[in-house]
């Protein structure tokens, strides 16, 4: 019994013992913690911290997968003098310096580097010298000179052991360099993000994560644990809809215009009229220098006075709510009438009185729109029925691209805005006064027309991934199910036919394809008569008129030599339309001519471009083709029966020949290598101005396309 109450008491003061070293625990955590936590989380803060580290950014892709925009890594290289063992050094420094020469930094040889990482680590452990533990090695490297530098001795025992420290740095490039460089928009580290990188950040930055770093002195850091333990994140790439064979038509055709009328800034949008997809963006905007650069997004935020290409939305409000006749006469008086206090004038005077409402629309009659308008819509109730039909046509919506900073429509209200609504407000709505809206927001009506009423909202992004899964589908979206009744936009789409075949569009009519539109001219200035008088002129329609697959707004900001529409915007409307055609149209028609053996025995032709291109194509037109080159770069090589596709051999500061190319791949590859490019013609390029072969000294070439 004795023995047991013996073993008792132990048991007991074993107990009261734990006991109380967990109380003497816990007050030394209490006080550690919430007394003394401050000083010791500021000692720890001096020597430890979490650094948060950025996830690899995702790429933006255009339609076809030609990449638009991409983060180059670059890789700085450091070495902590105190981490390998006195003999891995030994052994290993001949080797390292040697190495470090040769392939990092050639700027000291093997001995000096010897000399400088033997001194560091002898200062650091004999007289603890500042600055003398955290050598900087090399900086801007590449994956390779990395993954190299990973091998080297001293440095393969990573940095726990060896002392390597690298440190990652990234740039955004764009390889299409302006193409669309303004809507692809830019990251930036101490402003604003920008176009879709700012509209989809939290997709493309993906997330962050932490790393434990240890203070090395003179505020250098370094990971407490070695960075290969880490597992590299990346964010999520987007894939837009941007065509960029078509967005290199639209981008040189606004440019040469541009240059030539040495306007103040330009911009053209194409979308595809069934989904509302943009396929093509350009915005251009004078420099200090004289020369355009891809600096403002003038189609997605420059709200103005549209001008004339507003009369078409004036136009279908008379048919929708009136049945105005097409043959309906009204009063003209020469192009020179007064409403209330103030003279309306036509862009010529003329000597008509009267004009049918299809001949006031062909001939962008100023008067004559504001008088029907004036007639139709007389008092309050007839301003607010005007005003609701506008509404219906989405005229008062933002189209809600993915850009930030579209302003909202200004469109006045006769009951809302009744301070300033005047006695002039209508008439000068009615042909495109008084009221202010953006390129895209004027494209969008005109898409909902050429698309049978059906008003697609406009989008720049089909799908976001996320390496090989898909995050989110993008599906084109209805914004309005019917803008107007059928046989009103029938009417519509015939009078825009009409503008072309016989109005003020008539240097917009193509043998090529047949377009429909309108022209706008709008003064921007006209409240300061004492100022040189200053226009922006546009042309808004699509193409092909009997079967409507693109539609296009283009816009010149206070062009210099000319300022209609229809002679400064008209042309480039054109063109564009006319190479976008040959593109989309006539592409697999010549690639079949080619390859065709043909009974004369011609031989045929050789293509050379985009490998992935090609071999859709092929594919696409049932043709054999013999692969022989994974190169990214190939020549087509057509024999009787099947197509040899083989490496088309492009080297660094060597002169590449771009002879058989089209246009946009020429571009391209020529200035991915610094060069800038002078075009002539299209087609394919027949010729260039620096033989193939030679050392790339100038910077500047000349392509000749046929």
């Amino acid at each position: 019994m004795n023995r047991k109450n013996e073993l008792l008491v132990r048991a007991y003061m074993v107990l009261v013992a734990f006991g109380v070293m967990a109380v003497i625990v816990m007050v030394r955590l209490v006080n550690v913690n919430v007394v003394e936590g401050d000083k010791w989380r500021k000692r720890a803060g001096k020597n430890l911290k979490f650094q948060q580290i950025e996830a690899d950014r995702g790429n933006i892709y255009a339609e076809d997968g030609n990449l638009l925009a991409a983060s180059d890594m670059f890789f700085e290289i450091r070495m902590d003098m105190s981490t390998a063992s006195s003999k891995v050094f030994a052994t290993g420094i001949d080797s390292l310096s040697y190495l470090i020469s040769k392939h990092l930094n050639s700027s000291k040889s093997p001995s000096e580097w010897k000399a400088l990482l033997s001194k560091a680590r002898n200062d650091y452990f004999k007289f603890k010298k500042p600055g003398t533990r955290n050598i900087f090695i090399a900086k801007n490297l590449n994956y390779e000179q990395r993954d190299r530098a990973k091998s080297f001795p001293i440095f393969r025992l990573a940095s726990t052991k060896g002392g390597i420290i690298i440190n990652k740095t990234s740039k955004r490039t764009k390889p299409f360099k302006q193409l669309a460089a303004r809507t692809i928009g830019m990251d930036r580290e101490n402003a604003s993000k920008i176009g879709l990188e700012g509209y989809y950040d939290k997709f493309l930055r993906g997330q962050t994560s932490k790393r434990l770093m240890k203070n090395v002195g003179r505020g250098n850091w370094i990971p407490v644990y070695d960075p290969s333990e880490y597992e590299t994140k990346r964010g999520s790439d987007i894939y837009t809809t941007l065509d960029m064979e078509i967005q290199d038509i639209v981008h040189y055709e606004l440019l040469k215009m541009t240059e030539k009328q040495k306007a103040q800034g330009a911009c053209a949008v194409v979308m595809e009229v069934e989904t509302g997809a943009i396929k093509a963006i350009s915005n251009l905007t004078q420099t200090k220098s004289g020369h355009y650069a891809e600096s403002y997004n003038h189609a997605v935020g420059r709200s103005s006075e549209p001008g004339s290409t507003f009369k078409m939305v004036s136009a279908l409000a008379l048919l929708e709510s009136n049945n105005v006749p097409l043959d309906e006469l009204v009063r003209v008086d020469g192009g020179k009438k007064k409403f209330y206090d103030l003279t309306m004038y036509d862009s010529h005077l003329h000597k008509k009185t009267w004009m049918s409402f299809q001949a006031v629309i062909e001939q962008s009659s100023n008067v004559g729109i504001a008088s029907l308008a004036d007639k139709y819509y007389k008092g309050l109730e007839g301003k607010k029925k005007y005003s609701g039909l506008l509404d219906q046509f989405g005229i008062k919506d933002l189209t809600r691209v993915e850009i930030h900073g579209e302003p909202l429509p200004i469109v006045k209200d006769p009951v809302k805005n009744k301070t300033t609504w005047y006695g002039t407000t209508l008439p000068w709505m009615a042909h495109g006064y008084e009221v202010s809206l953006t390129p895209l927001q004027t494209l969008g009506f005109y898409n909902a027309v050429a698309n049978d009423g059906v008003y697609m909202k406009p989008y720049l992004v089909k799908e976001i991934g996320h390496e090989a899964e898909l995050v989110k589908k993008i599906d084109p979206k209805v914004a309005r199910d019917r803008i107007a009744s059928a046989k009103n936009i029938e009417k519509l789409q015939y009078l825009m036919d009409e503008v072309v075949q016989k109005g003020t569009g008539g240097s917009v009519k193509s043998e090529t394809v047949r377009i429909a539109g309108k022209t706008g001219t709008a003064r921007v200035n006209y409240t300061k008569q004492q100022e040189r008088k200053k226009y922006n002129a546009s042309f808004a329609g699509y193409f092909p008129a009997d079967k409507p697959k693109y539609s296009m707004i283009v816009m010149f900001y206070d062009p210099k030599l000319g300022y209609y529409g229809g002679s400064v915007a008209g042309p480039v409307f054109k063109n564009i339309a006319e190479g976008i055609y040959h593109v989309k149209k006539e592409m697999i028609t010549a690639v079949n001519q080619d390859m065709a053996v043909i009974e004369d025995k011609k031989m045929p032709k050789k293509h050379s471009g985009y490998a992935e291109d090609y071999g859709r194509l092929l594919s696409y037109i049932g043709i054999d083709n013999k692969k022989e080159s994974k190169s990214k770069w190939v020549e087509l090589s057509p024999s009787k029966n099947s197509v040899a596709i083989s490496k088309k051999s492009i080297k660094s500061e060597i002169v590449p020949d771009v002879t058989g190319m089209g246009l946009r791949d020429a571009v391209y590859v020529l200035e991915n290598m610094g060069m800038e490019v002078d075009i002539h013609g299209v087609g394919k390029v027949t010729r260039q101005s620096i033989k193939p072969g030679a050392k790339i000294d100038e910077n500047e070439i000349e392509l000749y396309l046929n």
